[in-house]
């Protein structure tokens, strides 16, 4: 049977596009069930009459008459479609077919398969069976509960929209399928029709992707194999460092991982691009990085630009996420600059041994040092470009051989960097 028609009142909260959450409905609406088609009854005799009764025309669904103890009612059917059976008015039986799998969603209700067939004093057929209706689908995350959750709302309609109690009690139980999976209240009890007879149950679950099958099951030819699916919200961006502590004065270089998490903490794959701003006082990065579509992070190169205590901001929308860095006295590359300078020197006395007088060592040693670190600092300030990965650039061992190999020179790389630096400011002098 086709699920009706339902009025949804939507509200979405847009903070990224493609995220969104469903209002909750009031549990006391009224739910009005599908059309059964139509029921005549023809009296044989007092305690035998004629039911005739039209059910919907569903493709490839075919409809039996089951008593109450389960047994089916020898049937015939009438040259109108109808499905025509003798029954006795005081007894009450069910009308019902095979149960397809149906998803919930927020257009309908899920209607159970059966139609329960009772009989009024006057003689009057009264048609009736359950619903289930979500309060919100897809599932979003409920904070207090750890998972994706929702409610149920069960209840029994009579086709001709009265409420009064049942004939007989309803007893729906429900079963969840998969270990991440939960219903509370998996049983309740239907008494009375209409909007307060309508129970609740809660169901949730753990899973991030794909479906959460369930069963509701009123009776052995009445249940709903039913399934529904979570919506995934963002709640927060995350920034992540090698490390909080890197060289200062352009020493040091690292790299930025931006994530976009979700509600339920796990790293959430936008369906867009997503821009997110990066901002910092004291380090180079670029001013912008893209998330894309369909991955949970991106990575960003950067280096140090000056020393203290810094922040690298990344904002996007209403998210927004801070990581506290601290930048530190290039200790380790200053020493191993002052080595590599006074080896540099050294070397360069040896190679000048026969030419010079023994006092001149200690001048090329100190030459060479004054030399090594000067051009190491211009390295790291970027005045000088050095063919050396950013990977050694800013380690020990490559301020030493840039020491080293510029103290070996000795002063006249010093006159060479002047020059390509002051060039112009030399010009107008």
């Amino acid at each position: 049977m086709n699920a009706p028609s339902l009025r949804w009142v939507w509200v979405v909260c847009c903070t990224l596009p493609g995220f969104g959450a469903a209002a909750q409905p009031e549990i006391s609406r009224h739910t009005k069930l599908t059309a059964t088609g139509s029921a005549r009854i023809e009296r044989i005799a007092n305690d035998k009459i004629k039911l005739s009764l039209t059910p919907p025309m569903v493709s490839g669904v075919a409809y039996k008459l089951i008593d109450a103890a389960g047994k089916e009612v020898p049937s015939t059917v009438g040259r109108d479609g109808a499905l025509e059976a003798v029954v006795d008015p005081k007894r009450p039986y069910i009308l019902t077919r095979t149960a397809q799998r149906q998803a919930l969603s927020a257009e309908g209700v899920v209607e159970f398969p059966a139609r329960y067939v009772s009989f009024g004093p006057t003689g009057a057929v009264n048609l009736g069976g359950l619903f289930l209706r979500p309060s919100r689908v897809p599932l979003i995350w409920d904070d207090a509960a750890k998972a994706y959750a929702a409610e149920l709302f069960v209840g029994y309609e009579f086709t001709d929209g009265s409420e009064r109690s049942l004939p007989a009690p309803k007893t729906v139980t429900f079963f969840a399928e998969g270990s991440n999976a939960r219903i509370e209240a998996d049983t309740v009890v239907i008494e009375r029709s209409g909007g307060l007879g309508y129970k609740r149950v809660r169901i949730s679950t753990t899973e991030l992707a794909g479906e959460t099958l369930f069963t509701a099951r009123a009776g052995p030819v009445d249940e709903v194999k039913s399934s529904v699916t979570v919506r995934r919200e963002p709640k927060e961006l995350k920034l992540a460092l090698p490390s909080t502590e890197l060289s200062a004065f352009g020493v040091g270089s690292g790299t930025l991982s931006v994530s976009l998490l979700a509600r339920d903490g796990f790293p959430l794959a936008p369906e867009q691009p997503l821009e997110i701003q990066l901002s910092s006082r004291r380090l180079k990065l670029p001013s912008t990085v893209v998330l894309p579509k369909g991955q949970t992070t991106a990575q960003v190169e950067f280096r140090s630009a000056g020393y203290g205590d810094d922040a690298i901001v990344a904002q996007t929308g209403s998210l927004s996420a801070t990581q506290r860095i601290r930048l530190i006295f290039p200790v380790a590359a200053t020493v191993a600059a002052l080595g590599g300078g006074a080896l540099g020197g050294v070397a360069r006395y040896f190679r000048n041994q026969r030419k010079q007088k023994k006092p001149l060592l200690a001048r090329r040693l100190i030459e060479g040092i004054l030399v090594g670190v000067i051009f190491v600092g211009a390295a790291w300030a970027g005045l000088v470009m050095v063919d050396l990965s950013t990977g050694i650039f800013g380690t020990p061992f490559g301020a030493f051989v840039l020491a080293a190999l510029s103290g070996y020179v000795g002063c006249t790389i010093l006159d060479r960097v002047t020059n390509r630096t002051f060039k112009n400011l030399g010009a107008e002098a």
